[in-house]
């Protein structure tokens, strides 16, 4: 009988080492899988219906464009492994009605599949008529018509909406995901950010250390990858002055996405503790058909410890692989092997880091 019950308890504790183990990697296969952040730049011209500027690319209705981008991301959600998609702003051109509801169906492609935030540009609010070459002026106001066909009421259920400046408007928001073992935050700021709203953005980002943030709004950086000194119309602030007032100031801000301007740039800067900060343009409307659906998406490799930035055409399905447009960037992720004990010899432990990282193979690189 002694030794049936030596052999059983032996037993037990190698199934529960076996299983150990097999927890173990698999917990560190899920904390080491590549995931990705799509990323929609300026989308205004594919929402031209009032002063239909995009005519000059031909018909001027342009909307097939959008509709390529979001049904792309929607299709390579689990290839890709997609966690989360982000709008630059400028989503329409002049905040007119039906271009907002171009928007909001090409978005709506996303409901249910993959989480998505967006930000406001100078186009998508505060229209006037004018008598110039476009036909009226964009950006006078904060008056929008966002709040309508994008409410803070239906986001507000979604798990991963955290909350809003205005308790009634959709304006300024944050949200939160997790990925590969590692939380994340996304402050959404609107076009000049008022002074208000970066306090409430402050606020947001240190009651989150624990989670690694990444700051959306519309003007920050320019194509000669030096940040907005100098806005227009509205009273707000600039891109330095974003920079200066908010980002700079946490250590947990690693990264500034942004549109407006014309063209890529990427600005690595060094924040108050010390950490990297890197702030990224993307805004392809100057291009054939105002953008002709180019976009950007950026893989984490969280062994690899880098973030893959790469940038692609769903309608013609090709890469832009230029110095400007496909590029790596440092940043930590990976965590410490985990270790389990070994139940062969007291004391012992496994290191199961390579065991994981054959488990984990074929992820995205």
């Amino acid at each position: 009988m002694k030794t049936t019950s030596i052999l059983a308890i032996g037993a037990v504790l190698v199934g529960c080492a076996t299983m150990q183990k097999l927890r173990a990697g698999e917990q560190l296969a899920e904390t080491t899988k590549p995931f990705t952040i799509a990323v929609l730049p300026d989308t205004q011209f594919y929402c031209d219906t009032r002063l239909k500027l995009s005519s000059k690319w031909g018909n001027g209705d342009l909307r097939r464009y959008f509709f390529e981008q979001t049904r792309w991301v929607r299709d390579n959600r689990e290839r890709l492994n997609i966690a989360f998609v982000v709008h630059e702003g400028d989503i329409v051109q002049t905040d007119a009605p039906e271009e907002w509801a171009i928007a909001k169906e090409a978005m709506s492609v996303l409901d249910g599949k993959v989480p998505y935030c967006v930000c406001l540009g100078n186009h998508d609010m505060g229209f006037r008529k004018a008598e110039n070459r476009y036909g009226g002026e964009i950006g006078v106001n904060r008056n929008t018509q966002f709040n309508k066909y994008f409410p803070r009421e239906i986001f507000a259920k979604r798990r991963e909406f955290g909350g809003t400046f205005d308790p009634d408007r959709h304006d300024n928001s944050w949200y939160h995901f997790g990925a590969a073992g590692m939380k994340f935050l996304i402050v959404a700021l609107e076009y000049n950010p008022r002074d208000e709203v970066l306090d409430w953005a402050n606020r947001i980002v240190a009651e989150h250390p624990d989670h690694r943030v990444i700051v959306l709004t519309h003007s920050y950086l320019k194509a000669n990858k030096t940040r907005a000194t100098k806005e227009p119309n509205l009273k707000g602030n600039s891109g330095e002055q974003i920079w200066q007032k908010f980002v700079r100031t946490h250590r947990n801000i690693f990264m500034v996405l942004c549109g407006h301007f014309t063209g890529e740039a990427l600005l690595s800067s060094v924040g108050d503790c010390g950490n990297p900060v890197y702030q990224i343009l993307s805004n392809y409307q100057g291009l054939k058909d105002g953008g002709e659906s180019w976009l950007r998406y950026m893989v984490f490799q969280p062994k690899a410890n880098k973030i893959g930035i790469y940038t692609y055409n769903p309608a013609l399905d090709k890469f832009n692989n230029g110095p400007a447009s496909r590029f790596d960037l440092d940043y930590p992720m990976a965590l410490p092997p985990v270790t389990v004990p070994d139940t062969r010899r007291t004391g012992a432990a496994n290191n199961l880091k390579k065991e994981a990282e054959q488990s984990a193979a074929g992820g995205v690189q």
